[in-house]
């Protein structure tokens, strides 16, 4: 049977915490069998449900720190940081010291993955690798793990994410089990955001990100956001210049809220509630009346394309300038 399991859904559905949970299943000398429901069960196949890590044998030891043999993880060096793996740990997939984190997997790491797929299990049991994001493989690193996905290694699992399915070669994905990841519950959306405030807050936060609330910041803009259209909601705001509204936190993160902003705005103009910010849907409904479905398209159009350039250096009181200009422009009076 095959051995690949393909995990997709969006950022922040969680992709990252539930393989690991089933890595650590498949790993385990004494595995528990999972009576209760939750979110792992819930959202994930039996396959890979039906048992969790006991937490306390010599592999699940192994795995907490980092250093069992049989657990191999490939992912984009510039994501390491934020998924808990160590650069120091991974000496034969780091990049020069003088460049960039790679924010690609690259073949080097998906060459040594190969070798260790062939290898014999140093504790004599399942190996496990873990690859993420799948749709993050450079075009040579993809056709390296082909070669090895079209005849796996025996007693070898491999558990796979990705963000974007279409994202990933065809050959690829007919060689894999898919799995679509459902958005969060509300309940493990609400667990997830912790002491984020109170439950109006959390209700904001899980409307901003639709629900992608394990992301690094799920309310990333949401207070930048709010403050933007009370500012120009106010009645005098007609007369408010663009140098005088908020600056973003930064460009990428401004570019992503303005989209949602005017994501609304069009919504509201057409009838329908706000989707990220229905705790401001009066000021919504008074901007969306000094505006034109025209301008939003366009400004839309403009701030998609900006989005395609959030990786790029930009000069960025320059980038913040000239969003809060097109922002000031959608209820300028005037065509």
């Amino acid at each position: 049977m095959n051995s690949a399991w393909l995990i997709h859904a969006p950022q922040g559905y969680g992709k990252w915490p539930l393989l690991q949970r089933a890595a650590a299943a498949l790993l385990c000398e004494a595995p528990l069998s999972l009576a209760a429901s939750g979110p792992a069960t819930d959202r994930l196949p039996p396959a890979l449900t039906a048992q969790q890590a006991c937490g306390h044998c010599a592999s699940c030891a192994l795995l907490a720190v980092g250093t069992h043999p049989d657990f191999l993880v490939a992912a984009p060096e510039a994501m390491w940081p934020q998924l808990g793996l160590h650069l120091a740990e991974e000496p034969a997939a780091k990049s020069d010291a003088k460049s960039a984190a790679s924010q690609d997997i690259r073949i080097e790491q998906i060459r040594r993955l190969n070798d260790w797929a062939v290898a014999t299990s140093h504790r004599g049991r399942a190996k496990v690798a873990l690859i993420y994001p799948l749709d993050a493989l450079n075009p040579a690193a993809a056709n390296a793990l082909l070669k090895t996905l079209e005849e796996p290694p025996e007693d070898v699992h491999f558990l796979l994410g990705a963000h974007r399915i279409d994202a990933v070669l065809p050959t690829l994905r007919s060689r894999c089990r898919l799995v679509a990841l459902p958005r969060p519950g509300s309940a493990e959306a609400q667990a997830q955001l912790g002491q984020i405030g109170s439950a109006g807050a959390k209700e904001a936060v899980l409307a901003w990100s639709q629900g992608a609330v394990y992301q690094p910041n799920p309310a990333a803009g949401l207070e930048w956001a709010e403050s933007l259209i009370d500012a120009m909601a106010r009645p005098s705001a007609e007369k408010v210049s663009s140098s005088s509204l908020p600056p973003p936190p930064d460009p990428a993160v401004g570019v992503s809220a303005l989209l949602k902003i005017a994501s609304d705005l069009q919504r509201v103009q057409v009838g329908a509630p706000p989707l990220y910010l229905p705790q401001k849907a009066q000021a919504l409904a008074t901007l969306a009346g000094r505006t034109s479905a025209l301008r939003l398209a366009n400004a839309l159009q403009i701030w998609t394309d900006q989005q395609r350039l959030a990786g790029f250096p930009l000069n960025q009181a320059l980038a913040s300038d000239a969003l809060l200009l097109k922002f000031a422009q959608l209820f300028s009076r005037g065509d």
